[in-house]
């Protein structure tokens, strides 16, 4: 018997629970290798502090949108819907902010909730096997051994690939977890930062894109 016959007959063996089991762990599975790939671009070019008030007074070139840089994403954004009214870039600072927070919790939630399910699922599996089995001691006594070995057989197999889903899913969801809270810290260090520049007089932060006859860019 290859794996592929192997698997196959585990999945018979565990009855009809298997079915959702599986695709809880096909769904869970592929939110983490998306949300960690994510992570990885959002990690590999991080805008320095440092460089943030060039961009924001245009001396420097506007930070291309997207995933590269969760810092350079909501400067990306704020620099696109900027108004030049200090009190409304303010609020739409704090969007951009929170629009990106939003962004990194993605998925984390989904993660959580099928690793929560895929045990109870083992468990409706472990609950249908014994009734299986009680069903045919009913029925036919003790003395048929090989229908009473498929319900417990049922019973242990879902209850068994339930924990082997749960276990890794939710260890790997607290790791996302972590790392995201992570991000989410560096970023609120940076929204400060930015935060100050903002209520600063309003010839500290002309307007990208705009210059003036000085030679400096204009509210």
């Amino acid at each position: 018997m290859n794996g592929l016959e192997a698997v196959a007959a585990y999945t018979r063996a565990g009855g009809p629970v298997m079915i959702p089991l599986i695709v809880v762990s096909l769904l869970m599975w592929q939110m983490v290798v998306m949300k960690s790939l994510w992570l990885f671009r959002v990690r590999r070019h991080p805008l320095r502090i440092a460089d943030a008030p060039a961009r924001m007074a245009g001396r420097d070139r506007a930070p291309e949108a997207g995933p590269e840089g969760s810092r350079t994403a909501v400067l990306a954004y704020f620099l696109e819907h900027r108004t030049g009214d200090p009190e409304t870039d303010r609020i739409l600072w704090e969007v951009a902010v929170r629009r990106q927070i939003s962004r990194l919790d993605r998925y984390l939630p989904a993660i959580r909730v099928l690793g929560a399910v895929a045990p109870l699922l083992g468990l409706l599996g472990t609950v249908s096997g014994m009734v299986e089995t009680f069903q045919v001691i009913g029925f036919q006594g003790t003395g048929n051994s090989q229908a009473l070995a498929s319900g417990i057989q049922e019973a242990l197999i879902t209850t068994q690939t339930g924990l082997l889903i749960a276990i890794p899913g939710l260890f790997a969801g607290q790791v996302l977890t972590q790392k995201v809270r992570e991000i989410e810290g560096e970023l609120m260090v940076f929204h400060r930062a930015v935060d100050q520049w903002l209520t600063a007089p309003r010839d500290r932060l002309p307007m990208h894109g705009k210059q003036n006859g000085k030679g400096g860019t204009g509210c």
